[in-house]
Parts: C-alpha cells; sequence; structure tokens
C-alpha cells in the first residue's frame, strides 16, 4: 500500500473532473491535456511498526500529459505520462522520482467489445504484509478483454492479464508474474440483466524461495441492473489453488462482487466483496476475506464527499492478520480546470504475531490543474 493513502481517494475524484478545455486539439479527435497535482501528506507511521514510529510530512508535485482520443466514438481511450517527485521533510533519505506511462482503449459497437491497456510505474510502499520499510518497486501490466455476442440473448468473454512485480531491495521481497485467463458465457435473464457462468485460470511465478501456483476458479453469478438503482457484478464459486511444490492444494469458497447503489441523483453508495487466495511481499501463500463500503455525495457543482470503511482478513502460513482502513474525503472544483481535494484515513492491523500490529494516520490535502 503506498504511503500516500489519501492520495488514492483523491485521485478516483478527480476522475470526475468537469471537462476542461484541451491544451491542444491533435486532429478531429484527439485532445493533449497538461496536467500536474501538488499535495501534502502528514503520515503518523511511514513505516507501519508497532514500536519506534517514524513521522513525517511528505511534500509530492506530479506533472504530467494526457493525450484523450476518440470521445464518443467507436473507439476511445487515452495515453499517459506521469513523474510524481516526492521530498520528506524529516526522512530525506526516502526522496524519490516515481514514474508512471500506460495507455487504455476501448472499442464499442454494441454487439463486440475489446478493452486494452498497459502500464508501467515505479512505487515507493509501505507493505502491509511486510511492515517496516518502505519499499521500490516497478509494475508493469497489460490486459486485453473482450466480449462478443453469440446470439440475442447470449454474449461470450475471453481475455488475458498480467501483472509483473519487481522488488529493487530483493532480500526477503519476492518478485512475481502472474498470468490471468478468464472465461465467461453470459445469457440474458431480463432486458438489463444477465446471469453467468465462468473460468478463471491464473498462475503466478515467483522469485527465490517463492512456491509457484496455480488458481482455479468456476463460478456461476450475474451482472447489470438489478434494481432500477442497484448495479453491478457478482461471482461465487470454487476456488482451488495448486502448488508446484512441497505444499498441499487449498480450496474454498470464491466471491468476486462490486455493486453500487444510487440512493439519489447525488449520492451513491458502494459494496465489494472479496475472498481469494494471494501471495505476500514475501512470497506467502494467502487466503484473504475483504469487505469495502463507502459513498459519495455530491452538495452541488462543486463540493462533494466521499467515506470508506475497508476490512480484510488474511491467512498466512505463520500467521492470521484483520487489517482495517477509514477513509473520509472532499473534493472541490473550483473551475473546469483546477480543484483541491482533502482526505483523513486511519489503518490498523491486528495479528496473531504482536510484531507485525500497528496502527497508521494519514492526513492529505492537494490541488489539481487540467488544462
Amino acid at each position: 500500500m503506498k504511503i500516500k493513502v489519501g492520495l488514492l481517494a483523491a485521485a478516483t475524484l478527480v476522475g470526475a473532473n468537469l471537462h476542461a478545455a484541451p491544451f491542444a486539439a491533435l486532429g478531429d479527435n484527439a485532445e493533449l491535456f497538461l496536467t500536474a497535482s501538488a499535495s501534502i501528506t502528514i503520515d503518523d507511521n511511514i513505516y507501519l511498526r508497532n514500536t519506534n514510529e517514524v513521522d513525517d510530512m511528505i511534500f509530492t508535485f506530479t506533472p504530467g500529459l494526457d493525450l484523450v482520443f476518440g470521445r464518443n466514438a467507436l473507439l476511445s481511450g487515452n495515453v499517459y505520462y506521469r513523474h510524481a517527485i516526492l521530498r520528506y521533510s524529516d526522512v530525506s533519505q526516502q526522496n524519490t522520482d516515481l514514474l508512471s506511462v500506460g495507455f487504455n482503449s476501448l472499442y464499442d459497437n454494441g454487439k463486440t467489445k475489446f478493452d486494452v491497456g498497459a502500464s508501467y510505474a515505479e512505487n515507493a510502499q509501505n507493505e502491509i504484509s511486510a511492515p517496516g520499510a518502505i519499499v521500490a518497486s516497478d509494475t508493469m501490466n497489460f490486459r486485453v478483454l473482450s466480449e462478443f455476442g453469440l446470439s440475442q440473448k447470449t454474449t461470450f468473454g475471453v481475455g488475458l492479464r498480467y501483472d509483473e512485480t519487481d522488488y529493487s531491495a530483493g532480500g526477503a521481497f519476492r518478485n512475481s508474474n502472474i498470468w490471468t485467463l478468464p472465461v465467461d458465457l453470459y445469457f440474458e435473464a431480463t432486458p438489463k440483466m444477465q446471469v453467468s457462468v465462468g473460468y478463471r485460470y491464473r498462475s503466478t511465478d515467483l522469485s527465490g524461495t517463492g512456491i509457484d501456483n496455480v488458481d482455479h476458479f468456476l463460478n456461476v453469478g450475474a451482472r447489470g441492473e438489478f434494481t432500477p438503482k442497484l448495479v453491478g457484478q457478482v461471482r461465487v464459486g470454487y476456488n482451488k489453488r495448486t502448488f508446484e511444490r512441497t505444499l498441499a492444494d487449498d480450496s474454498g469458497l470464491g466471491v468476486d462482487a462490486s455493486l453500487s447503489y444510487a440512493y439519489s441523483a447525488k449520492s451513491t453508495f458502494n459494496l465489494a466483496v472479496s475472498n481469494d487466495f494471494g501471495n505476500s511481499a514475501i512470497g506467502d501463500s494467502t487466503e484473504s476475506f475483504g469487505l469495502t463500503v463507502g459513498g459519495r455525495v455530491k452538495l452541488d457543482e462543486q463540493w462533494s464527499w466521499n467515506a470508506n470503511l475497508a476490512f480484510r482478513s488474511i491467512d498466512y502460513p505463520t500467521r492470521s492478520d484483520d487489517y482495517f482502513e477509514g477513509n473520509v474525503g472532499f473534493r472541490y472544483a473550483y473551475s473546469a480546470f483546477l480543484d483541491f481535494t482533502g482526505s483523513y484515513t486511519h489503518r490498523k492491523l491486528s495479528s496473531s504475531r504482536a510484531q507485525f500490529e500497528f496502527a497508521n494516520n494519514v492526513f492529505f490535502v492537494g490541488a489539481n490543474i487540467r488544462y
């Protein structure tokens, strides 16, 4: 989890910016935007320790570019570049510059969809699975997801994802390469809802002493509009993990659900539930249950507020953790070009092994420009 937790919520809100005029129009269907954000983060436990806690104030400046193409067209997307400059007030050895680049594209003609994207990001993170330090890593991801209409009431979806994490620190941290292949068949239950049967294959390769594994998730589910105000997707099924060596196979209930409820024209609430296998930063196989509830209230054209509560129960081979995170934030849209964001985040981890426990408070305020 990144140091600037508040920035995660703020970045989500920035995506709801009013439409700003572009810095440059490139042809009839592409626009180039200049972006920049500046923020101050006050973190009372930057290393997530339960003793000898270190607090600091972090100044971040992030210039960037965003090329948007195909607005309201069959093929749309964007290409972006960000360069985050982090400076710590006291712990100057943690000063760093972080690059992120990527692209997203979507083709949708009503019957056929292609979602293609890729990204590369440099990170400076404090890991809840191995607290006590800020760890540098590079992540690379790409995806190709597709859906085809087989008939008027039947849709077939297939895709491919790749996620790579490389830790600069080495040592106990395990690099990972994860390939995921989801396959789903959707059947129309109502004009606005589909039921599904699916299978997800996931292969994880870990460096060093990490034990490679393969996951199989057989599931049934539904997606679309469950009621006039409730939309989303739910998958529930049988999850099995097999290991390359040493460890016995493991299995259990698999859940992947994300729902959004439009309480009013200005208020939206969200619920996400997951139960899945995973891998920690040091290569341990994990079983994790997660529950997140949140909401966003738009007071007027300028002010909006958001709040989120998240809980994760994580079982490692040698310990069990309960992780809680609460966040409340705001966004003030001063104009189509400039907005301000702020948040407070509390994090707490309880563990069967006391050395992994921590509590953490993060205050964040920032300004964002898009021109």
